[in-house]
């Protein structure tokens, strides 16, 4: 059965997320161009773009990047921030679920990226279409990082225990944002048409402060600005209380680990 998206899932969320939302790490991108050996009149289908920050990422590495998101509000992000990029940037609007309608308008591509994203979609079915879009040579790359609700830092226990606090009562669209997933992402892949499957780590180093803690806290589905309603600033306020108790400065850093998916038809040589 097909996951529904909550077309406001993410709404409140949009300028945090552009602003506070870690970019992408240069490493994660420099392997998956290696890996699948992208050139620059490659194409590109990015699913569940968000505010467009693969395209970003990607700009100098392929031709065309094509962006599908649910979200219209999150294309136009896409669409702002990638105004000036070398890459021919187009944004549809649809979900993993709109795959298969989109296809003869979405062409062929040398693989697909998924960031931040496979665990809202229908992971099997989301393989099976990708199928026909795409090449033969190319594959799948699904990649996301550590967020601040599964590691053992006090200050991330803390906004974590905080967050909780505040949200208890919510249904938040059915998400659990604090379970770990069911099945692991390479098992869902390798029983795909994209059976090749290779992981890879990246470790890399993050600064943040008070001020880009609580931002990024906001740019979450399960943690956004409209759920907190008239307590939002009471929230700020004790999530910033007790950082500044752990740490007077404000200042904190943490070392973030992506994990990278690379899945493709046949094997790479």
């Amino acid at each position: 059965m097909k996951k529904e998206i909550n077309p406001d899932l993410y709404r409140s969320t949009y300028k945090y997320y552009v602003k506070y939302r870690p970019d992408i790490a240069e490493e994660v991108i420099d392997i998956i161009i290696k890996h699948f050996d992208i050139k620059s009149t490659d194409r590109i289908l990015d699913i569940g773009c968000g505010t467009g920050k693969v395209a970003l990422a990607m700009d100098n590495a392929c031709a065309e990047i094509s962006c599908l998101d649910p979200d219209p509000k999150m294309l136009a992000w896409t669409k702002k921030i990638t105004k000036g990029s070398k890459a021919k940037v187009t944004c549809f609007n649809g979900s993993d679920k709109d795959l298969e309608r989109l296809k003869n308008d979405l062409g062929v591509f040398k693989i697909a990226t998924i960031c931040r994203a496979f665990h809202w979609m229908d992971q099997e079915q989301t393989l099976k279409d990708l199928n026909d879009l795409i090449d033969e040579n190319g594959g799948v790359a699904i990649f996301s990082d550590n967020g601040f609700w599964s590691e053992p830092e006090a200050w991330k226990q803390t906004i974590k225990t905080i967050t909780q606090k505040y949200l208890c009562e919510k249904k938040n669209n059915g998400e659990d944002r604090f379970k770990n997933p069911e099945r692991l992402w390479t098992d869902i892949v390798a029983h795909s048409a994209f059976k090749f499957v290779e992981t890879c780590e990246v470790k890399i180093i993050r600064n943040w402060n008070v001020e880009s803690i609580i931002g990024c806290v906001f740019s979450y589905s399960s943690s956004a600005p409209y759920f907190f309603d008239k307590q939002i600033n009471k929230f700020k306020k004790e999530l910033k209380s007790a950082l500044l108790s752990i740490n007077p400065k404000g200042e904190f850093q943490e070392t973030a680990t992506w994990t990278i998916v690379l899945a493709s038809k046949k094997p790479l040589s």
